[in-house]
């Protein structure tokens, strides 16, 4: 029988539809996860980035996929070894999980694990009206990645897991977050869809009236060759970038991407729309 902490723990959440109660089971598992990690020296090379960190302690408002990491020193930790820990901690609460490697056609410097887990299973025991809805071998996957290319510049602060028990846990600083959510937005190149969590996540920062660290920025940029090495970021160059970006971007397919993550009211909806991040533009500041 799962653990009734983690059955508690979901029910705390709104639901109104299928999709909405399987963002907050992996949110909730998300945090099992983080607090397997947390409980070893993980956070001593790592530290928790991105919008899973942002929505777990930011009160970021639409759900996240994936955990992400990165490593602010050039320590050679075994990332499988802290992944078999967090497995460790699923397991200690009767949380029945597989670990996958997918195998990458190129190398890169990100390691990518995948949790699965067996959907039908926790919705017998949790939402046992809506298990016909799911499909007998449906699985849940939560990616966990680890970027191993570091850069200097990035501030990082101790934040308190609480579920499913307390355990402390490395992020960056909010000027820092908004930092690496910017070299997303001008260095990633999309395949086929856009990334729409990306620019919602951005307006959440733009919002929160949030500076930009603008040092990790220039680094970041320079290692994953958006500058040379011998460019200088200043305001005035970062949005006429930032400008450049929002004129070649479809709103609407990005919202596309953001909308299974938040609810129909989401105040963000109406600003989906190219008017609207050029203006926010003129609000950022860097610290």
């Amino acid at each position: 029988m799962i653990n009734t902490l983690f059955l508690n723990q979901i029910n705390k959440y709104s639901h109104k539809n299928i999709n909405q109660i399987k963002n907050a089971m992996k949110e909730v598992l998300q945090e099992i996860i983080l607090c397997g990690l947390g409980k070893t020296n993980f956070f001593k090379s790592a530290v928790f980035y991105g919008g899973t960190s942002l929505r777990i302690f930011r009160k970021l408002p639409r759900f996240s996929e994936d955990l992400d990491f990165t490593l602010t020193d050039n320590s050679n930790i075994d990332f499988d070894d802290y992944i078999l820990y967090a497995k460790k901690e699923l397991e200690s609460m009767n949380i029945e999980c597989d670990i996958y490697k997918k195998e990458k056609k190129v190398n890169t410097t990100v390691l990518s694990r995948y949790f699965r887990f067996n959907l039908k299973k926790l919705f017998d025991v949790t939402y046992n009206e809506y298990s016909n809805q799911i499909i007998s071998n449906e699985i849940l996957s939560i990616k966990v990645e680890l970027e191993c290319n570091y850069f200097n510049g990035g501030l990082t602060e101790i934040k308190l897991l609480t579920y499913p028990s307390f355990s402390q846990i490395r992020t960056f600083n909010y000027e820092t977050l908004f930092a690496s959510k910017v070299i997303a937005i001008l260095n990633r190149k999309w395949k086929s869809r856009i990334k729409g969590r990306d620019f919602y996540d951005y307006l959440f920062y733009i919002s929160n009236k949030i500076k930009i660290n603008l040092i990790y920025l220039e680094n970041g940029l320079k290692l994953f060759g958006y500058l040379e090495k011998d460019e200088k970021l200043t305001i005035d160059r970062l949005k006429k970038e930032l400008i450049a970006r929002f004129e070649s971007i479809n709103f609407n397919e990005a919202l596309k991407d953001v909308l299974p993550f938040i609810g129909n009211s989401d105040p963000f909806i109406d600003s989906f729309n190219k008017d609207t991040f050029l203006l926010t533009v003129d609000l950022i500041e860097v610290m």
